[in-house]
């Protein structure tokens, strides 16, 4: 599975395994590696400038993305 196909994966969506063929999703404590995306919209809300906080949504964006590709799990889907 590529890396892109993994970070897009979540809790509620699955497919199927390239290797063997069954159906795989992300456990659900995935849902969590969007807190960084929250905090960087908050950021944006809270932020003196717009170029900064479009940077905030951006690093919130990465680092959900990061989280959610080498740190989440993948699990058979139910």
């Amino acid at each position: 599975m590529s890396l892109w196909a993994k970070s897009s994966l979540g809790p509620g969506r699955a497919v199927s395994c390239q290797s063997c063929g069954k159906r795989i999703s992300t456990h659900w404590i995935g849902i969590f590696a969007a807190v960084p995306a929250f905090l960087g919209g908050f950021a944006f809300l809270k932020a003196e400038s717009t170029a900064l906080g479009i940077a905030c949504v951006v690093a919130g964006v990465v680092a959900m993305a990061l989280i959610q590709t080498f740190l989440v799990p993948l699990m058979k889907a139910p």
